[in-house]
C-alpha cells in the first residue's frame, strides 16, 4: 500500500522553506522502497530511493538487447552504473540523483552524455570519430543488432535490475569501500570525460573500448 508523508525544512542553498516528500512503493521481486524528493525555487533538487529493509552491498549485472529495454532499473544516489562495451562509468557525486527507470532510459542518459561530448569535440577528428562510433554502437543495439552489459554497484544495496536474467552477487567489504564518488567517466580507464553530476565536463578521447 502506497503511503505519503512530508516534512518542512530549510533549503541548504538559499535558506527558503523546503518540503521533503516521502512516498513508499512496492517493487516486484525487490521489496518496499521509499522515494524521497524535494525541489526549491532556487534550483536545488534532491531525490533518492531507500530500501525499507536492510540489504547488503550488491552488484547487479544484465547482458541486454532491445528486448530488455522495458526491464526496470533502480539507481539510488549511491549507485555506480557501468556499460563496459561503451567504456562508460557513472559514479555518484555531490549532485547525483536517484531514479527508477528502465534499461532503455539508462541507455538514453548515456547516449546524451556521449552526444554532448562528441559535439564539444567536433574540432578534433579523432575524438569526433570515437564519439560517433560509440553512438553507432548504441543505435545498433536499438535496432536489435547485438548486446551490451548493464552493471549497477551499490554499497548500501539500494539499487537493482529487476529481471530474472540479471545476475546478482554480494560485494565484499573491500569492493564496497573501493566504489568511487564524484565523477562521470566515458571511455577507457585513464579517459575522457570527467565531472561530478553537476560540474563542467572535460573531454579526453583516447581509444574505442573493445
Amino acid at each position: 500500500m502506497t503511503q505519503q508523508a512530508a516534512i518542512v525544512s530549510t533549503c541548504p542553498l538559499c535558506a527558503h522553506e523546503l518540503t521533503f516528500r516521502f512516498n513508499t512503493d512496492e517493487i516486484p521481486f525487490f521489496g518496499e522502497i521509499m522515494l524521497v524528493s524535494a525541489s526549491c525555487r532556487c534550483g536545488f533538487k534532491y531525490a533518492d530511493t531507500i530500501t525499507l529493509r536492510e540489504r547488503e552491498a550488491a552488484r547487479y549485472e544484465l547482458e541486454f538487447d532491445s528486448d530488455d529495454f522495458s526491464t526496470r532499473v533502480i539507481r539510488s544516489s549511491s549507485g555506480t552504473v557501468q556499460i563496459p562495451e561503451l567504456g562508460v562509468t557513472i559514479e555518484p557525486g555531490s549532485a547525483s540523483e536517484a531514479f527508477i527507470s528502465n534499461v532503455e532510459g539508462v541507455l538514453c542518459r548515456v547516449q546524451e552524455v556521449i552526444r554532448m561530448a562528441t559535439k564539444w569535440s567536433s574540432d578534433d577528428p579523432t575524438k569526433f570519430e570515437l564519439g560517433n562510433q560509440l553512438l553507432e554502437r548504441i543505435d545498433a543495439v536499438r535496432r536489435g543488432e547485438g548486446t551490451m552489459t548493464l552493471v549497477i554497484d551499490d554499497p548500501f544495496g539500494n539499487g537493482a535490475i529487476i529481471s530474472p536474467r540479471a545476475q546478482r552477487r554480494a560485494l565484499s567489504e573491500s569492493e564496497a569501500h573501493q566504489l568511487k564518488t564524484g565523477t562521470i567517466t566515458v571511455g577507457v580507464s585513464e579517459w575522457p570525460l570527467r565531472t561530478d553530476e553537476k560540474g563542467p565536463l572535460q573531454i579526453r578521447f583516447l581509444t574505442l573500448p573493445k
